[in-house]
């Protein structure tokens, strides 16, 4: 053994003992004369080729008894003044002694460790399920930012978990923050635990992505942009099934595009909620001839207590179309009862003509088939006023209204030659 060696070795030994018989707390002199004189020891053993095993089992005994001492050391090695001052090695272990983790603590941690993989695994499949909602009808901006940003959380906080380098990195970043190892699996199910709580607000905030994606879609449409309004809708829906919003828009998108079964599917979808996607549904069956399952369409929302409190536009449109396919039932009698109300309706409510002058067509034909004189001049009269609206204002685009016009252009022609 050099002079230098046991040197070291002897002011080991009285910083030691120091340390048993000095009073609390602790004063910091103490312990760092301990931390200094154990540098001194790995010094000379680094600088001594041969050191007797006599001697290194003196050592092994005086680091023994160091870590007995733990709980004092460590509030003073955890300091970041302490190394930043003496930066030591990572090898120096004495420096970074932590508080013994109490039994009754540390008996879980098997319930920790549990914790956290049960929450990481959880995330992960969150994390699955939203990315294939956000990508499946191709990626985007938001989609990418969204998906990406939840991916990486729940990737390092798995690898930190479940890798050896990951636990290393952990560790690393806890001692940075001078955090005590004995709370480190509670630290680690924590945040397990802060990441899942996060992917799982956000999982229930899908809805509200979802609105978002049909007003988009609703400025595309109104601004004629039908393949990126069509994007917009089904993206919405793949976040959100239930979105009735984006289900009916998407199903006024497929009328325009000349696709009633495809618009037929999205009206039945949100037809639950919404009398207008009934309304719109009952419209497709009118036209294709079904004129009974459009009547019990229609009943439905008329008939149910809620109908006071329907917008006068929407109870306007369906009367409309329940008189519309009782018409086409030959059931004049309840055909022009609807119309009439319709009518009734859209004079006292105040309503765009422009948006109604559909009920004025078709009760002028009510009116013209209710006759059963052969002579069909005086119900062509009564009628008269109602075509003259319905030629004024009907709208040409819309395919039943400019078939409505014809015959209305027809009535006027014939009886302005049979005053």
């Amino acid at each position: 053994m050099t002079a230098e060696l046991d040197s070291a070795i002897q002011r080991y030994k009285a910083a030691i003992v120091a340390l048993a018989e000095a009073d609390h707390p602790v004063a910091s002199a103490i312990v760092l004369e301990a931390l200094m004189a154990r540098n001194d020891i790995q010094v000379s053993l680094e600088s001594t080729h041969q050191t007797p095993g006599s001697t290194l089992q003196i050592i092994s005994e005086l680091d023994q008894q160091l870590r007995t001492h733990a709980a004092t050391i460590a509030p003073f090695t955890q300091s970041a003044d302490w190394r930043a001052s003496f930066s030591p090695k990572e090898t120096a272990w004495w420096w970074f002694l932590e508080a013994p983790k109490p039994k009754r603590w540390s008996q879980f941690d098997w319930f920790w460790t549990a914790a956290s993989v049960t929450c990481l695994t959880i995330s992960l499949g969150l994390v699955t399920d939203i990315s294939s909602r956000f990508l499946k009808g191709g990626p985007d901006a938001v989609a990418a930012i969204a998906v990406s940003t939840q991916s990486v959380l729940t990737l390092l906080a798995a690898g930190g978990a479940l890798t050896k380098a990951g636990h290393e990195a952990g560790k690393q970043v806890l001692r940075g923050v001078t955090c005590p190892e004995q709370y480190w699996q509670e630290v680690g199910t924590a945040g397990s635990f802060l990441i899942l709580a996060g992917l799982f607000s956000f999982h229930r905030s899908l809805p509200a992505v979802s609105h978002w994606y049909t007003e988009q879609g609703q400025k595309a449409y109104t601004s004629g942009n039908w393949g990126s309004a069509e994007e917009h809708y089904k993206r919405a829906l793949e976040l959100d099934a239930n979105n009735d919003q984006a289900h009916f828009w998407l199903g006024r998108l497929y009328e325009d595009l000349q696709k009633p079964d495809e618009a037929k599917t999205q009206y039945q979808y949100a037809g639950a909620k919404m009398p207008e996607a009934i309304n719109n549904l009952a419209r497709l069956n009118i036209l294709k001839k079904d004129y009974t399952t459009a009547v019990s369409l229609l009943q439905v929302p008329l008939s149910n207590e809620k109908s006071q409190s329907l917008p006068p536009e929407i109870k306007f449109t369906l009367l409309k179309n329940l008189g519309w396919a009782r018409l086409k039932q030959n059931n004049y009698v309840d055909a022009e009862t609807h119309l009439t109300d319709a009518i009734e309706l859209e004079r006292s409510a105040k309503l765009d003509l422009a948006k109604t002058v559909a009920a004025y067509c078709l009760k002028a034909q009510v009116i013209e088939a209710q006759s059963n004189s052969k002579n069909l001049l005086p119900a062509q009269k009564k009628a008269l006023p109602d075509w003259t609206t319905c030629l004024r204002h009907s709208n040409v685009t819309i395919p039943e209204e400019d078939e409505w016009r014809t015959i209305a252009q027809q009535r006027l022609s014939k009886l302005e030659g049979n005053p």
